[in-house]
């Protein structure tokens, strides 16, 4: 049995699965870091978050575990618009039985369990948009072709968006977009896509005064860094106190309840912190590898479907890094959206191993068609 499932393992690509479960194994640890003394004051017990991660990593292995070897990737783009509805479904009744926490109605609970139904649209938007251009990439060029992406869109996003929630639109438009935009469609109707998801954005900054504030702030840093927002000053002094080695493990100062919400979005900088430049610069690689081994896969796949589904998986991972990086650095306003893989969380944790163990599943396609080339020559 070890022998086979060793043989079946060749098949994927074993430095994708390495470098995933390294990846996931360093963030469980590091949210341990930098969760203890908060868990401590406000709970009693500093192990409380971290108890919890290895929960949900444990949990998201498994789901992992399940996507890269026991589901083929034609299971998605047959239940595409099931689906679909399924997260509509769910992002829609968190505006009626969602449960709030900080002024947010983002989650459902169910049972025991506490679900963000904006994470896993994430994942379901990439198998929609695949499953569409798959069937219409003849008609992408024209802007008919695109009305009905569009406002199955806008659809699942303005939902999210009154929760409120704005990280989470953002990133979902700009994975769609880019994967429409490598499947053709033409640049003037890209623009006017754009200028609309523009203008919303605008509105929705207006219609809330804190995020108002945030962006005042934000474009106030350019001239004067003391004007950044808390977060951001303190995400930029751990950074920059870590020097090129850090401080070492455990011993961040920042997490010492001076930056706010420092095990999930802004666990960067506690990284930068304790392990200094190297640290986060391995961080930094990780996801880069990961984008240049997404976009090298995609290649070799079988077929359309599966070709913009490795390409939407890839961009959604490595687009939400480059947004939370962004953030922590003070290169973009304050949003909350966390680092894949890194980042305390329980539905986005799960999500993004169940979307990398597509990736995985996808890999085994790059072995076969390099064989089949190889032999054909």
């Amino acid at each position: 049995m070890q022998k086979l499932f060793l043989k079946n393992l060749k098949k994927y690509d074993c430095s994708l699965i390495t470098a995933i479960c390294v990846c996931v194994i360093f963030g469980t640890f590091m949210v341990f870091s930098s969760s203890t003394v908060m868990a401590d004051i406000r709970w009693s017990s500093p192990y409380k978050f971290f108890i919890k991660q290895i929960l949900w990593v444990t949990l998201g292995f498994a789901v992992m575990s399940i996507t890269a070897f026991l589901i083929d990737y034609k299971f998605y783009q047959k239940y595409a618009k099931l689906i679909y509805f399924i997260s509509l479904l769910l992002v829609v009744m968190v505006l009626f039985v969602g449960s709030s926490h900080l002024g947010a109605k983002r989650w459902l609970k169910i049972y025991f369990f506490t679900i963000q139904p904006s994470e896993l649209v994430k994942f379901s938007m990439i198998i929609f948009v695949s499953d569409f251009i798959s069937r219409k990439k003849n008609i992408l060029h024209q802007l008919k072709g695109l009305i009905w992406v569009i406002l199955a869109l806008l659809s699942i996003i303005l939902p999210i968006a009154l929760e409120p929630d704005l990280g989470a639109p953002i990133l979902i438009i700009w994975v769609c977009f880019s994967m429409m935009f490598c499947a053709g469609i033409k640049m003037r109707t890209v623009f006017m896509c754009v200028m609309i998801v523009f203008f919303l954005g605008i509105v929705e900054v207006v219609r809330k005064p804190y995020r108002f504030i945030r962006f005042k702030d934000y474009f106030a840093s350019f001239s004067n860094i003391e004007a950044s927002s808390y977060q951001v000053k303190q995400s930029l002094n751990a950074l920059g106190s870590g020097g090129f080695l850090g401080k070492g493990l455990g011993k961040s100062e920042m997490k010492l309840m001076y930056l706010p919400e420092a095990h999930t979005d802004f666990i960067f900088p506690i990284i930068g912190e304790e392990l200094g430049f190297l640290g986060t610069s391995m961080v930094v690689f990780f996801f880069v590898y990961l984008f240049f081994k997404g976009i090298k896969m995609s290649k070799y796949m079988p077929d359309i479907f599966s070709y913009y589904l490795c390409l939407g998986i890839t961009f959604s991972i490595v687009f939400e890094s480059i947004i939370n990086l962004s953030v922590t650095t003070g290169l973009l306003p304050a949003k909350g959206l966390p680092l894949p893989f890194i980042s305390f969380g329980g539905t986005s944790l799960i999500s993004t191993m169940a979307a990398a163990g597509v990736l995985i599943n996808l890999s085994q396609y790059v072995k076969k068609n390099q064989y089949n080339k190889k032999y054909k020559k």
